[in-house]
């Protein structure tokens, strides 16, 4: 019997890649946004991989943010680097939500 975990992880994080960040126009992102999204996409699908959810993790906290977004870019953060694909939707969900008030 095949192990399905890592296709589930896989279609989970494809999922969760929708909910990330709005697919509006960048010019209505912050700047700090705007490179949460650029980092998120330059790796496309992260799949089961937990050095690249580590990597990608990494990168969005070196994001310079403040308020709000330095919140959610972090629980998102945590969220990858921990493999929760639970909260890597949740927080996704609020990323987006707090990215796209613009």
């Amino acid at each position: 019997m095949r192990k399905i975990l890592p296709s589930a992880l896989l279609a989970a994080s494809a999922v969760g890649a929708l909910l990330v960040l709005p697919a509006g126009t960048a010019s209505a992102l912050s700047p700090a946004c705007q490179t949460a999204g650029d980092i998120y996409n330059s790796y496309g699908s992260l799949g089961p991989s937990p050095q690249q959810r580590r990597e990608v993790a990494d990168r969005l906290r070196a994001i310079e943010a403040s308020g709000d977004e330095r919140t959610a870019i972090d629980n998102f953060a945590n969220a990858l680097a921990n493999g929760d694909v639970a909260m890597i939707s949740s927080t996704g969900v609020l990323l987006n939500g707090i990215c796209g008030r613009g």
